[in-house]
């Protein structure tokens, strides 16, 4: 989203403000979803969403010998390496990718489109063997993308879309699909307010990204599925976040009937409790979030303010992310529209059966007991 989402700190401007939108739903799930088929079709996207993945299903055909890859390089460009999503990414796809002798050599896009355009020259002047975009749509710096393309360099776009153009021997596409991940979070609310809820949504304009999740998860959601719900939305970015608090404040006021919150990264979240806190307004608003980071979970755990969050395992992203490197660098075809599974909501229902440690958040236990990381030995031929 997360992924989780996945907060690029003012890649673009950005605007901070608040608008008026359409309608959405309020309360207490299965009971609220039976007495309206808005909120009853919500609620079948968000038990599907809750379950846990327990066993592994590898995304494509095995790759036979891999070891003429040994001693290659891949470079990985993250939007912004101050974002923790893309050191977690980043260690996964460098632990899975070592598996077959690969190294991994790391250069921060720092949130701008000129560094991220350096970092991309960086990878064709040392002749790099493939290149990972870290959530940089094609369209920051679409000269430098093009480039990497024209120079035969296997470049994966992780964190954007599931398809795009390009030949699948020399481009890949990996993302948990955060259009996805939003439209469930909005469910969520839908169902548990039996489709009555009056929503302030939270969107971050950091990027054309992080705005088309939000216009075409949630917001896209509530129009299609909910329109006996009330929607205002509120646009800030990640370097404005000192600002959410009293946009929040002051939305809470202006609309005193507001009953849920969607922010749509974890990172949201503090200032949009110290919002509420402001307006006078923590009982009876609850909140829901994209990202599903550790201490989060643990304030959905205590009750407090939370009362769902959809998360990503972003280790398993980094191998999923490795293989589809292993299959370009090989000569082999990526896959193409990759379902990835190992997204979840969790909720007060699922939330307690949780290890809430540090250890748990790094282990993937959360999302369930597939063992992907031997599934993908295995199927790499490196077990």
């Amino acid at each position: 989203m997360a992924a989780s989402a996945l907060l690029l700190a003012s890649c673009s401007s950005g605007t901070t403000g608040a608008t008026g939108a359409s309608e959405t739903p309020s309360s207490s799930a299965s009971a609220s979803a039976a007495a309206d088929p808005a909120a009853a079709t919500a609620q079948e996207q968000v038990d599907q969403a809750s379950k846990a993945v327990d066993e592994f299903t590898a995304p494509g055909p095995e790759l036979g010998d891999l070891s003429s890859l040994k001693g290659k390089t891949v470079y990985y460009v993250p939007a912004n390496y101050k974002i923790p999503l893309f050191h977690i990414v980043g260690d996964a796809m460098t632990q899975a990718l070592s598996t077959a002798g690969v190294e991994v050599k790391t250069c921060d896009g720092q949130a701008s489109p000129s560094s991220m355009a350096s970092c991309l020259t960086q990878a064709i002047d040392a002749k790099a063997d493939a290149v990972v975009s870290g959530s940089i749509p094609d369209d920051l710096t679409s000269v430098a993308f093009e480039q990497v393309r024209d120079a035969g360099i296997p470049l994966l776009y992780l964190l954007t879309a599931p398809a795009g153009p390009g030949e699948p021997e020399k481009v890949g596409y990996l993302t948990p699909d955060n259009v996805a991940l939003q439209a469930i979070n909005a469910d969520w609310i839908i169902a548990d307010s039996g489709a009555q809820a009056n929503v302030l949504v939270v969107k971050v304009t950091d990027t054309p990204a992080t705005t088309l999740w939000m216009d075409q998860g949630a917001l896209a959601e509530y129009e299609k599925t909910c329109p006996s719900c009330k929607v205002t939305v509120l646009e800030t970015n990640t370097g404005q976040l000192q600002k959410l608090p009293s946009l929040v404040s002051s939305a809470m006021v202006r609309d005193p009937d507001i009953n849920y919150v969607q922010a749509e990264f974890d990172v949201t979240v503090q200032p949009v409790v110290q919002g509420l806190q402001s307006a006078g307004k923590t009982d009876g608003v609850k909140v829901v979030s994209g990202d599903g980071t550790l201490a989060i979970l643990q304030m959905l755990a205590e009750e407090r303010s939370m009362a769902a969050t959809i998360g990503v395992n972003l280790d398993a992203l980094g191998w999923y992310g490795a293989d589809q490197l292993f299959r370009m660098m090989s000569g082999q075809p990526s896959v193409q529209n990759l379902e990835f599974p190992f997204r979840r909501l969790f909720t007060a229902e699922n939330v307690k059966e949780l290890d809430l440690t540090p250890e748990g958040e790094m282990s993937g236990s959360w999302y369930g007991k597939a063992d992907y990381k031997e599934g993908f030995k295995k199927l790499w031929g490196v077990a």
